[in-house]
């Protein structure tokens, strides 16, 4: 499925890998349209189990997404507001709560919903030239600061609400935001790096893992685990957990299936 402003695609020798391309020149701003078109690119992995993994980018060298579309923005009245929040919600939890784990390549700059997109990737690869900032308090509007604070210390999180100011990739790997920083032509890249990492897991575990982690992130410490060990029950049961166990003393790559483990 490729729409518009949305282009998805398998790259050769990565078959169980969707790259999800946001392609709307110049900078990616983001209008009602294109996000419902991505939200139904994030939708559709549910329905296909080759999938395992996803690569969320931006098309061109200049910005990831660089917010939301300025002349749409000025044009909204109460309620088209409303309709237009209610669908970008949805896709920031489409990427946090994809079966898949989500590997945001920062391609350039990343403002406004496009940093809170790369908030809720479960992994984050950024070009040296990338930039991250919260501009909202200058174009008159709100938001991202919830999901700010959830990947960098509240004063961090504060000061670039308030001034609009924005970071560099540099900063955001010392505070362990993004976990590695490339040259911008290398970025797609070693996100298949990683993808291929991930692909090579048990299917079933790593949906179940990234399920899990979801679930138990704003729970205490004792409920936590308590999810977890049940998860390992679940799993210890399915064919990929016998599969991994022969496999690692056959001294072997694994074959797993595409099964799903059921839900904890």
């Amino acid at each position: 499925m490729t729409t518009p402003h949305i282009k998805l695609t398998r790259p050769p020798g990565h078959p169980n890998t969707l790259v999800i391309t946001i392609d709307r020149p110049p900078l990616n701003a983001m209008t009602l349209a294109a996000h419902r078109e991505l939200l139904l690119a994030l939708r559709s992995v549910d329905d296909d189990d080759s999938i395992r993994c996803v690569i969320l980018t931006g098309a061109g060298d200049r910005a990831f997404v660089a917010g939301g579309d300025v002349d749409e923005l000025g044009a909204l009245d109460s309620a088209s507001a409303l309709v237009r929040t209610r669908v970008i919600r949805q896709v920031f939890d489409a990427i946090r709560r994809n079966p898949v784990p989500v590997i945001g390549a920062i391609n350039g700059h990343a403002l406004g919903g496009g940093l809170v997109m790369m908030s809720q990737c479960d992994i984050v690869i950024a070009a040296e030239n990338a930039t991250f900032g919260l501009p909202e308090i200058n174009v008159g509007v709100m938001g991202g600061t919830k999901h700010l604070a959830r990947i960098v210390p509240e004063k961090v999180m504060r000061s670039m609400a308030l001034t609009g100011k924005r970071v560099s990739a540099a900063y955001l790997e010392r505070l362990g935001v993004i976990q590695q920083v490339v040259p911008r032509e290398d970025v797609l890249q070693t996100a298949l790096q990683v993808a291929d990492d991930i692909c090579v897991k048990s299917p079933a575990s790593v949906r179940l893992m990234k399920e899990v982690i979801n679930l138990t992130e704003s729970m205490s410490l004792d409920d936590g685990y308590h999810v977890e060990t049940y998860a390992t029950a679940i799993i210890s049961t399915h064919p990929d957990s016998k599969e991994a166990a022969k496999a690692f003393k056959e001294k072997r790559a694994a074959v797993f299936q595409n099964k799903q483990a059921p839900a904890p």
